[in-house]
């Protein structure tokens, strides 16, 4: 069952000295994990939108923004649009629970983020989710064994880090909760979904038409 606890880094200032060493470990346990790199394979080369919600100092759109220079791209994060991010990403600050649904159509990623809301907030914030034609998301997996590959990491992350990491996979899913949560199969989506030794669950779903 998950369980859901308040994570540190929600409740610091995004400029909290504390809350910049969180989230450069962050990107440290992403590269770890191979998030990145299972995202950016997972968008084609002549994607036209793409959001990302939950985008945090938005290393991932950056990314995403080299390699794909023509794409419209957008963020959705509660922290303010961060300084050094290209200006051509449009950022949108605010709770997404409470944001306007989105235009119809393009890619939504959502990258360690999912797992901040109940299972009831989960199925409030589905029909936001099928305007998008693709959906790419990686979680964590809620496991004995990432909780052991985190405690090995300790003493190389800072005490926000540890305690959120902890509190992460605590409130991640395991195969096949989140297309039930997110309400997937009754709305046209074709779902695969796939786990990691290295404590990812990821699922990419995309709308039956797109493959006609």
């Amino acid at each position: 069952m998950r369980k859901l606890t308040p994570e540190l880094l929600d409740h610091l200032s995004h400029d909290d000295p504390g809350a910049i060493r969180s989230r450069r470990d962050l990107r440290r346990v992403n590269h770890f994990m191979g998030n990145n790199s299972w995202i950016l394979n997972h968008i084609s080369s002549d994607a036209e939108s793409i959001t990302e919600i939950g985008s945090g100092d938005g290393h991932l759109l950056a990314l995403i923004s080299k390699k794909l220079p023509d794409a419209e791209l957008t963020a959705y994060d509660l922290a303010p649009r961060p300084g050094n991010l290209p200006r051509r990403i449009n950022w949108i600050q605010g709770d997404i629970l409470h944001q306007p649904p989105p235009r119809i159509g393009g890619i939504l990623i959502a990258n360690l983020f999912l797992h901040h809301f109940t299972d009831k907030q989960l199925s409030s914030l589905a029909p936001w989710l099928h305007h998008f034609d693709t959906l790419i998301v990686n979680e964590p997996l809620r496991s004995k064994f990432p909780l052991l590959l985190g405690k090995a990491a300790y003493p190389f992350i800072h005490p926000i880090t540890r305690h959120d990491m902890r509190v992460s996979i605590e409130a991640g899913f395991v195969i096949n909760e989140l297309p039930t949560l997110l309400h997937l199969d009754g709305h046209g989506f074709s779902t695969r979904e796939s786990a990691t030794w290295r404590g990812s669950v990821r699922l990419f779903s995309q709308k039956e038409h797109k493959f006609n």
